[in-house]
């Protein structure tokens, strides 16, 4: 039987242009040349004839043009997606031409997790970090080792773990904190569990959380979106500040 697949909503797929406008504008401000001379390539290998690359090189310097002029009226990140949303929400024809692609070029529309809600993100965010700082204070208590201070800054290891919540969708964090609330339940269970049975019921947990995750949303948790804006447990930061940071 087919796979049943889910397409993403037209609200949705407004916000997967905002991000990829976004994208685009970040890349194009490195260098326009090397942008085009990444892309051009890969669309005449798609079949794409020159009419269609010249039309989506000029669509790319209006993004690119679009963007300039709203940096210069010293908008932020958040309020240039706000005045892209509005952009894209008065011009409804382009979902409906999405799905029509869709229909002949699977794969582009697929639901790929909620990169979206920020609030939520940030929510779910601050409780996977709460939630772990917890854990790790009852791990050092169950460990016979000296229990850090309340107020004292909680450091998750290894550091590509925090990098990977900052850019994970809500599905992922409802997971993730799903797995840290379990960790919390053993280290504070009464019974007094080994080390290596700990360890054997976090690994069966972790693979039912992923049943669970591919039975609900139909794709592996790490083929989710990444999206352009970050989330860290500050709240929402600037792409290329975020990265400039994390990746110097």
């Amino acid at each position: 039987m087919e796979e049943e697949i889910t397409l993403v909503t037209r609200e949705q797929y407004i916000e997967m242009l905002i991000e990829e406008s976004l994208r685009e504008a970040s890349e194009m401000e490195a260098s326009f040349m090397g942008w085009c001379e990444q892309h051009v390539p890969m669309w005449r290998s798609r079949g794409y004839d020159e009419h269609w690359v010249r039309q989506r090189i000029e669509a790319a310097q209006s993004t690119r043009r679009l963007h300039h002029t709203l940096k210069e009226q010293g908008l932020t990140l958040l309020e240039i997606c706000e005045e892209l949303r509005k952009t894209y929400a008065n011009a409804p024809e382009l979902y409906d031409l999405a799905v029509e692609r869709e229909r002949r070029h699977p794969g582009s529309l697929r639901y790929r997790g909620n990169t979206s809600d920020l609030r939520q993100r940030y929510t779910l965010r601050i409780l996977v970090y709460e939630t772990d700082k917890l854990a790790y204070e009852k791990f050092c208590s169950w460990r016979g080792l000296p229990v850090p201070h309340p107020d004292a800054p909680f450091l998750e290891q290894p550091d590509s773990i925090r990098v990977v919540r900052d850019l994970s969708t809500v599905e992922e964090l409802e997971m993730m904190l799903a797995m840290s609330r379990y960790a919390l339940h053993l280290f504070d269970a009464p019974e007094n569990l080994t080390n290596d049975q700990i360890a054997s019921l976090m690994e069966a947990h972790g693979k039912h959380l992923r049943a669970i995750f591919l039975s609900t949303y139909k794709y592996q948790p790490e083929d989710s979106t990444t999206p352009y804006v970050p989330v860290t447990i500050d709240g929402p930061q600037d792409h290329d500040v975020y990265y400039a940071k994390e990746y110097p």
